[in-house]
């Protein structure tokens, strides 16, 4: 989570990616007083942390250049090296068209049916990307190489999309001439908001490809771009927020589709509006989440925007205008202050919750090593105590035997009985003996005192835990229903625009 964090956060601060950018003492003070705030075990000295910045200065350049870092724990120092050469130019291309000429039967036109996609199977796919990512003879975009050597190669127009997938590379056709013109009459209509084009290649391009697991955080992702960047960082007034809060979204969803799949606008505008509309709800609802966290922290730049839904009445250049209220279904109106106990017992509650359920993992993970076979230390124990047990009750019930049949040796006066039982003696002692072996066997396979007595210890924190969690869930229980209602009227109320108050003025 990191990771997505600390690349939305470079955009905040950095912005779009310029080949002319410099990262100076500002930015690197913001990006260290960020860290240090949201990282929460670990340190920047940490290897994994490290890692994760390059990574995200990497690919927030990637579409420019390589970066060079050099990182200490309160400072970070890069240079940004641009590509030297275009795709079109690269040395490279004669041998990515051969991959493709030669496995060209790995094509498949029509793939399921569908006239507009193409796709390369895995192993063609497989060949192309590990010859573009060993390319080192020169400084190159390797994801814009591959792309441009397919749509040479395959003679694809500039509006088709080329989806790079990990086992397989898709190519969805998109024919500008089926985009239509926009009528006035149209204009704000969700045939505008789709860019003229019709319902069947959206709809496709969601089924196909948007409506996998692994875009399950996009819109959050967005929802968090929006607040980070217009909220907390520009702080838009209400007036702002209202006119213009679903074309910043829709740009930051054109913009994550552009990054994820091509920079084809005209199809992803057009795309933006119909994925927006279908999930329309969840981005306000990760919105107003956001917001409702941000008052329990008591942010005041959020609080005074939501006491604007609590105005009922504002002039602006002499008009008088009907705002949005924070109203729930029942008719009760929520303001800041009616809301602000329960918000900060329910976001506290769910934290605790959060950070509860983070220590169960960590200390079950610290005794996993101790489980044999999927069994616990204890129930391991259990159960070789028991066969211990009746190992030595079987000793037990030989030994009594010997010295019967020993007993009955001294006795004997006839020497064929004699025999029998020295035969008999002898294959008792060789039983037993076997069973002590079997008995030692079993007892060196017993877990030591030591890691018995950390994982008893373990355990009763994790016990401890699940008992404070069990309580934590109680109270959020408790104000459930409540939350939910601010959380509706909220998003009610962010999706609504103040009115118009004719004949007041």
């Amino acid at each position: 989570m990191i990771l997505s964090k600390l690349k939305l956060y470079l955009k905040t601060i950095v912005g779009e990616p310029s080949i002319h950018f410099v990262w100076n003492d500002e930015h690197n003070e913001k990006l260290f007083s960020y860290l240090n705030e949201h990282l929460d075990d670990e340190t920047i000295d940490t290897l994994t942390v490290q890692a994760t910045i390059k990574k995200a200065l990497r690919e927030h350049f990637e579409s420019l250049g390589n970066v060079l870092f050099k990182i200490s724990s309160s400072q970070l120092r890069m240079k940004l090296f641009p590509y030297k050469i275009e795709p079109k130019d690269s040395i490279n291309l004669e041998y990515i068209f051969n991959i493709i000429d030669e496995n060209s039967e790995c094509i498949e036109y029509e793939y399921n049916d569908k006239k507009d996609l193409i796709c390369l199977n895995e192993d063609i796919t497989i060949k192309l990307k590990s010859f573009v990512n060993h390319i080192t003879n020169e400084e190159i975009n390797k994801k814009e190489l591959l792309k441009y050597a397919i749509r040479e190669a395959l003679e694809l127009k500039s509006s088709d999309i080329i989806i790079i997938k990990n086992s397989q590379i898709f190519i969805k056709i998109f024919d500008t001439s089926s985009c239509r013109e926009i009528a006035d009459s149209e204009k704000n209509t969700i045939a505008q908001r789709y860019n003229g084009i019709e319902d069947e290649h959206l709809i496709s391009f969601y089924k196909n490809f948007f409506a996998k697991d692994e875009y399950k955080n996009f819109f959050y992702e967005v929802a968090e771009q929006f607040v980070e960047i217009y909220m907390l960082e520009k702080k838009i007034d209400n007036v702002t927020y209202e006119k213009y809060v679903f074309s910043y979204i829709q740009s930051i969803i054109i913009e994550h589709l552009e990054r994820l799949f091509e920079h084809n606008q005209e199809f992803f505008k057009g795309f933006s509006g119909y994925i927006f509309r279908i999930h329309f709800k969840e981005v306000f609802g990760y919105i107003a989440n956001m917001i409702l966290s941000e008052i329990s922290a008591s942010n005041k730049y959020m609080i005074n925007f939501l006491k604007y839904y609590s105005l009922n009445v504002i002039v602006i250049d002499s008009q008088k205008y009907k705002v949005p209220e924070i109203e729930a279904e029942n008719g009760l109106k929520w303001s800041v202050s009616s809301m602000m106990s329960i918000v900060k017992i329910y976001i506290k509650t769910d934290q605790s919750i959060d950070s509860i359920l983070n220590k169960k993992e960590e200390l079950q993970d610290s005794i996993n090593d101790l489980y044999v076979n999927g069994l616990s230390p204890m129930e391991y124990k259990s159960i070789i105590t028991k066969e211990s047990d009746k190992i030595s009750l079987e000793i037990a019930y030989l030994a009594k035997k010997l010295n019967l049949y020993t007993d009955s040796l001294y006795l004997s006066k006839n020497e064929q009985e004699k025999e029998r039982l020295k035969s008999d003696i002898k294959d008792i002692r060789l039983e037993m003996q076997l069973k002590r072996e079997e008995h030692n066997k079993l007892l060196s396979k017993m877990i030591n005192k030591a890691d018995l007595h950390r994982y008893n210890n373990v355990k009763r924190e994790i016990d401890a835990l699940t008992r404070q969690e069990k309580r934590e869930e109680k109270i959020l229980e408790q104000n459930e229903d409540a939350f939910f209602s601010i959380t509706n009227s909220l998003v009610k109320a962010l999706t609504s625009k103040k009115i118009l108050l004719e004949g007041l003025n």
